[in-house]
């Protein structure tokens, strides 16, 4: 898959988000501490905030953790 396909997906996927999601997701340095409830989306911003941070930055997929 190319670069612009990935970009479209994540653009897709983050217009989903609501507000304080999206926030959450633009914030590439250091922590974030997200604090909801069950069945709200936790595991749908980490992985929106892993994906922005390899395609803002040059950051390898390995480094991730």
């Amino acid at each position: 898959m190319s670069g612009k396909n990935y970009t479209a997906q994540f653009q897709h996927i983050f217009e989903a988000l609501n507000l304080q999601q999206q926030a959450a997701v633009k914030q590439i340095e250091g922590p974030v501490m997200v604090l909801a409830g069950p069945g709200t989306g936790k595991t749908q911003i980490l992985a929106a905030r892993i994906a922005n941070i390899l395609l803002s930055t040059d950051t390898l997929a390995e480094n991730i953790l």
